[in-house]
């Protein structure tokens, strides 16, 4: 093979400069993390970063969900798989969907019908199911015949499906809903074997937490019970949320804040909209701009974005006007910078990003 020309030469050698300037613009421009984000593969599509914004896994996947017990469900070829942390896949990309790991069960759907694999990818439970839930408290909620009920990790039936809805198990109890007549559909608990442990009186519920549960009553009032039923706090006001963080979401004239679980408003109302508190931290919106406070009402980051989602492991994905995802630290400032057309919040340590290889 010749030697290049003088012509080709020269040419070769600017596109090296070209490099080597927008790699140095690159390194200048970041923001402030210990290493820049590498530059992504021609490819394009979803993969995963890390939380310094370095590139974990080059962007390749047509789709993409959060990594769970070290395994994440994506999309190639038109099929799902799981990956591990390396890219690679340990499952193959077989299925019509597949949902995260929880409690070493990945509900998968083959057909039309769900069942679930373990994390070697063996199909455990067989695909029955119309519809299913992650398991949680060794049971997971599965539809059969239009209604829910609950199976265990082998499959066996533990509730019978009966169900209008159910929530997932905490503590032992798990949330279900009947439809009694149009305008009533409450909400009670019931225990591993399915029986009736605390009765449909609720319109609301939130799941079991270190043995209460947030209940709203038919009268919309909010107020917590424990493992047996009992009320042991009813509110003396009317929230139109329930508990998160030890706050809840309360209005006035139109406008949002937050209220303790007393009824002192701890947040005024002064929010177009706001969200639940995670991490400490609330997404809040003024007219058609995103921040976040913290349970003090201190502004952690003003509201200057177009979209954002919650705090999850130190870091928030936000939309920046130019219509960009980056991630803000606790601090409220940018730690990685917005390069992304869209972004996950962060799970196992990595986060799902999508680049469109053509940008």
């Amino acid at each position: 093979m010749r030697p290049p020309g003088r012509t080709e030469g020269a040419h070769i050698q600017m596109r090296k400069l070209a490099v080597t300037l927008m790699m140095s613009i690159a390194m200048l421009t970041g923001c402030g993390q210990s290493n820049a984000p590498q530059t992504p593969t021609a490819t394009g599509g979803w993969g995963y970063i890390d939380n310094t914004g370095n590139i974990a896994i080059s962007p390749q996947f047509d789709a993409a969900k959060p990594f769970s017990q070290d395994r994440a469900a994506v999309v190639k070829g038109g099929r799902w798989g799981f990956i591990d942390k390396k890219g690679g896949f340990v499952i193959q990309p077989t299925y019509n969907t597949a949902e995260t790991f929880s409690e070493s069960r990945a509900a998968v759907q083959i057909g039309e019908k769900w069942g679930f694999i373990d994390l070697n990818g063996q199909l455990v439970i067989p695909a029955v199911f119309e519809n299913t839930q992650p398991f949680s408290d060794g049971l997971a909620a599965v539809k059969m015949n239009g209604l829910w009920g609950y199976i265990d990790k082998e499959g066996a039936v533990a509730v019978n499906a009966t169900y209008m809805n159910v929530k997932p198990f905490s503590d032992g109890r798990g949330a279900v809903q009947v439809d009694m007549e149009p305008n009533l559909k409450p909400w009670g608990f019931v225990d591993e074997k399915g029986k009736l442990v605390i009765k449909l009186l609720y319109r609301e519920i939130v799941p079991f937490k270190n043995g209460v549960a947030e209940v709203r009553t038919l009268e919309h009032k909010v107020g917590l019970v424990d493992k047996d039923g009992i009320i042991i706090y009813k509110a003396e006001t009317d929230l139109p949320s329930l508990f998160h963080d030890g706050l809840a979401i309360t209005s006035s004239k139109g406008k949002q804040g937050f209220a303790d679980s007393k009824g002192n408003i701890v947040i005024p109302a002064n929010y177009d909209e706001v969200d639940n508190f995670s991490e400490g931290v609330a997404k809040v919106r003024q007219d058609l701009r995103w921040g976040f406070v913290n349970n003090k009402g201190e502004v952690v980051a003003k509201t200057q974005y177009d979209a954002e989602l919650p705090f999850k492991e130190g870091l928030a994905a936000v939309k920046l006007a130019g219509g960009r995802w980056g991630y803000l630290n606790d601090k409220g400032k940018l730690a990685i910078e917005p390069i992304y057309d869209e972004a996950q919040s962060f799970s196992d340590g990595l986060a799902a990003v999508k680049q469109d290889a053509n940008k």
